[in-house]
């Protein structure tokens, strides 16, 4: 399934993956080959998802092996909160690659406040979704959240200001070019301070991604072919 899960059919997808998540574990633990994934992280008014889209329709186009899927914000806390089954997503990877995640957040999360438990939650579903591969991972802090995984391709998207201002204007129905631009700046400010909050990381440092790309530069197309090409380049498909 290349494009978001829609709700009606949320609960029967997340069944039928979490039985094939753990069908897979023995197979994982043994196997050396890929399990690639990619991250985007992305200023507001970029609009991710549209690329998401083509990104996994151009992989499932090309590739025979498993289909890749997108898991957005609004999905990852539908399978974070709804349906209360981080605890199982977990299980279905083997026992080393639990335990090396709990050393990673007792690391990371150390001497940290009580409410950064939340946090270790939805670190477990995505950390998890990135380990059994084939996902397209957007923003909640998934390029700090699969740190140290070995097939991860990590996705930066940017435009100029005056870009983003006329998609936000035409997506929303916004009017008022002041009311996009402090809306953007209200976004913008809320995604760092989400990425920054439990973790140290430099969300403007363009050494913090692999790629990083303009997309006021490019069609979603081109975008998507550049994005393919990084996982070619690194031997990930």
């Amino acid at each position: 399934m290349s494009n978001p899960i829609k709700e009606s059919t949320l609960e029967r997808w997340i069944q039928n993956q979490m039985k094939v998540w753990e069908s897979e574990k023995k197979i994982i633990e043994k196997e050396e080959k890929p399990r690639p994934f990619i991250t985007i992280s992305r200023q507001y008014g970029c609009f991710a998802n549209d690329i998401a889209e083509e990104i996994a329709k151009a992989l499932n186009t090309t590739t025979t092996n498993n289909t890749w899927s997108i898991y957005d914000k609004n999905l990852i806390n539908k399978i974070e909160q709804q349906y209360n089954i981080s605890e199982k997503i977990v299980e279905t990877i083997d026992t080393r690659k639990r335990e090396e995640m709990s050393e990673l957040w007792r690391t990371m999360l150390a001497d940290l406040p009580p409410q950064a438990a939340v946090f270790q939650k939805l670190a477990n579903t995505i950390r998890t979704i990135a380990i059994h591969g084939n996902a397209i991972l957007i923003g909640r802090g998934s390029v700090v959240i699969t740190k140290g995984l070995r097939y991860g391709l990590h996705l930066r998207f940017v435009a100029p200001l005056q870009y983003r201002i006329q998609k936000v204007m035409e997506n929303q129905k916004i009017k008022d070019r002041l009311a996009a631009e402090k809306l953007i700046e209200e976004k913008d400010k809320q995604r760092h301070e989400f990425m920054t909050q439990y973790i140290k990381f430099n969300a403007y440092d363009p050494a913090s991604y692999d790629i990083t790309i303009n997309v006021a530069q490019f069609t979603k197309e081109q975008v998507a072919q550049i994005s393919i090409a990084g996982l070619k380049v690194r031997k990930l498909i």
